[in-house]
């Protein structure tokens, strides 16, 4: 019994020292709806106060969060990138509406331009305010999310005028250490 309760303790303590996953419903005036989001803080996030974190953007949430997320917290950890803020949105079966393009412009057409600004002009801004952020983002997505986040290097949102933004995007979840050894 003292066996049983003694390992209770130890997997309890060691689920408490690691990030959590904050799920939060997104009330969007820009999409006329809400967008479930997943969140994961760095281990540290309490402790370090003064600290301020880069933020992960992963689209296509619902099957990118957790293996990003994985990956940030390894790499992390072993101080081979920032600690970093990861924040999924969950898309479901609304990907493709919310990366919609025009076809004579190319660029984001209606559900898909209200996507962009609702990223850039309410999510990342609430992130900024209610979290303690670096200015520094890195997009991540699969396939036509991917795609999609290369419409930050042509068309920024108001917002993000006045920071100095450099983002980043890769097609797959793939260790990416290397590139935060130059920064």
């Amino acid at each position: 019994m003292k066996k049983i309760l003694l390992f209770a303790v130890c997997v309890l303590l060691n689920y408490a020292s690691f990030s959590q996953i904050i799920y939060e419903e997104f009330n969007s005036d820009k999409l006329g709806e809400s967008r479930r989001l997943k969140i994961q803080l760095p281990r540290n996030y309490d402790t370090n106060i003064d600290k301020k974190y880069p933020i992960v953007l992963v689209l296509d949430a619902d099957y990118l969060f957790e293996p990003v997320a994985g990956n940030v917290d390894y790499f992390s950890y072993w101080e081979d990138m920032p600690e970093s803020i990861v924040v999924g949105v969950m898309q479901g079966d609304l990907r493709y509406e919310d990366c919609s393009y025009d076809d004579n412009t190319f660029m984001p057409g209606e559900k898909g331009a209200q996507f962009f600004e609702f990223i850039g002009m309410e999510l990342i801004p609430y992130i900024d305010k209610k979290y303690r952020t670096a200015k520094f983002i890195i997009g991540v997505g699969h396939d036509f999310t991917a795609n999609f986040l290369n419409y930050y290097l042509f068309l920024r949102p108001r917002a993000y005028s006045e920071l100095d933004l450099f983002l980043l995007f890769f097609e797959v979840a793939l260790p990416c250490s290397h590139l935060f050894k130059k920064l």
